[in-house]
């Protein structure tokens, strides 16, 4: 049975009251193969959770191109219609690049979904063929004419597939549909055939930079690199990333400043490793000239020094980076770290609406967002799942104003846990008129807690919950 559950959202404004906020509930995919209904219920043991929820990295492989005449996927090609009756259409996930064809070995799969020449501006939608979904809930918002990605993790349906659902106003629009694979997670269930086979956990951290070209070093130029050494290596914030060869992958927030007057139309890749004179296959975010935008990645690192490489098609960008967390192999059976995805996105929060207030976030200041009755409603066949640190899910900041009507305005967002300092990160810059999506880790503060900061004009956001991490 469906229920509905309470989530708070205090303030930390003058003279802001308490809000209640409903959200709608969820079904959740077990490691186990299970389902569950979050819905509020005491806390109680999760000893048949097994070993699922690792995370698989693989080489980023372009599973589905609408745009080409030859497409790997079944799926066929050519432009989708995007219209007020939101139609659909099915991608085809398992055995395709990388990922195992066997249903019952993949819980989850990890892919970035572009959105490109759409006729006019709307939002898409994906999640497991058959397992429906909120009519709220988006991965990717756009304008007309833009070229806008964004990673998720999707489950796959029943038959192995993807849904993917476009809407836009208009009643003749189209758009073309890209999806790029870098990883899956596990179920329990799987084996793997060599120890090179095993998964790795995914751990929060409170988000942190590790690099800003515009502090030194100059933008990345056409075909230009940069290498970053994530093992050991020491954030803003002052955290440092454990440096054992047991650390196998990030988790980066990455965003493109394409503001010089050399910048144009690019895209940035971040690969473990690139030889000389080679260009990555794959992008994570694109760019026009004059955009700042972001884009979460998950990614390997090179196994022989720890480090990644951040690559720039063309023109000139600076390029900032922040780490939400990191992908290791360490004490293989512990709990913290694992991902229990859910079965479709579905909208925690939107401050658009009564229920959450109506009331936009100013500038300079947070607010903070109690997830306490979500991490004690989840379930699997009715057993709590224990203890989270985190949710996964896409933030979107979907309406800038001015705060004055001669000034024009930009901004961004930053999400970490309450209680602690504000860090130097962010997870989506945006501007006025059109909403900015971005897939974030919000790692929880005390009571499973996190705050929202905006540093400019008015704006609202919304969350849609995709996965949780679990803890120990």
């Amino acid at each position: 049975m469906m229920q509905r559950h309470h989530f708070v959202r205090s303030s930390r404004r003058s003279f802001r009251a308490w809000l209640g906020a409903i959200a709608l509930a969820a079904v959740v995919a077990a490691p186990v193969g299970g389902v569950l209904d979050v819905s509020p219920a005491p806390v109680q043991a999760a000893d048949g959770l097994g070993a699922g929820g690792e995370y698989h990295p693989l080489a980023p492989a372009r599973i589905y191109d609408s745009r080409s005449v030859s497409p790997v996927n079944e799926a066929a090609p050519g432009p989708k219609p995007a219209t007020p009756a939101q139609p659909t259409f099915d991608i085809g996930l398992l055995g395709l690049g990388g990922i195992p064809a066997n249903p019952d070995d993949v819980l989850a799969v990890v892919v970035n979904i572009t959105v490109t020449e759409p006729t006019a501006g709307g939002w898409l939608n994906a999640y497991g063929s058959g397992a429906g979904s909120s009519g709220l809930a988006s991965i990717v918002n756009f304008a007309a004419g833009q070229t806008v990605p964004n990673l998720a993790i999707v489950r796959p349906g029943a038959n192995g597939k993807l849904t993917v659902k476009l809407f836009t106003q208009s009643a003749s629009a189209t758009a073309h549909v890209i999806v790029d694979v870098f990883g899956w997670f596990s179920t329990s269930g799987f084996v793997e055939a060599s120890p090179t086979d095993a998964g790795a956990r995914l751990i929060p951290i409170e988000p942190g930079r590790i690099l800003d070209t515009r502090d030194g070093g100059g933008p990345l130029g056409q075909a230009g690199r940069r290498t970053i050494t994530i093992r050991g290596a020491t954030l803003k914030t002052g955290q440092q990333l454990p440096a054992g060869a047991d650390v196998v992958g990030v988790v980066l927030n990455v965003t493109g400043i394409n503001t010089e007057s050399s910048s144009t139309g690019t895209f940035l890749s971040v690969v473990p490793e690139l030889a000389a004179g080679a260009a990555p296959g794959t992008s994570n975010v694109n760019l026009a000239r004059g955009q700042i935008k972001p884009n979460m990645v998950i990614v390997p690192v090179n196994p022989a020094d720890g480090s990644v490489t951040i690559f720039n098609h063309a023109g000139a960008a600076h390029v900032a980076v922040d780490v939400a967390g990191y992908l290791t192999t360490t004490a293989p059976g512990e709990r913290a770290g694992r991902v229990v995805p859910l079965t479709a996105p579905y909208r925690v929060f939107d401050t658009r609406e009564a229920q959450w207030g109506a009331v936009a976030l100013g500038p300079g200041q947070a607010e903070d967002w109690s997830f306490a009755d979500f991490v004690a409603s989840v379930k699997i066949d009715g057993v709590h799942v224990g203890a989270q640190s985190a949710v996964i899910g896409n933030l979107t900041s979907a309406e800038l104003k001015r705060q004055f009507a001669a000034t024009p305005v930009s901004s961004y967002l930053t999400v970490y846990p309450a209680g602690q300092a504000r860090p130097e990160s962010s997870n989506l810059n945006t501007t006025e008129g059109t909403p900015v999506p971005n897939l974030a880790i919000m790692k929880y503060g005390a009571d499973a807690t996190v705050r929202v900061f905006n540093l400019n004009g008015f704006t609202h956001y919304l969350y849609d919950a995709s996965a949780v991490v679990l803890a120990d």
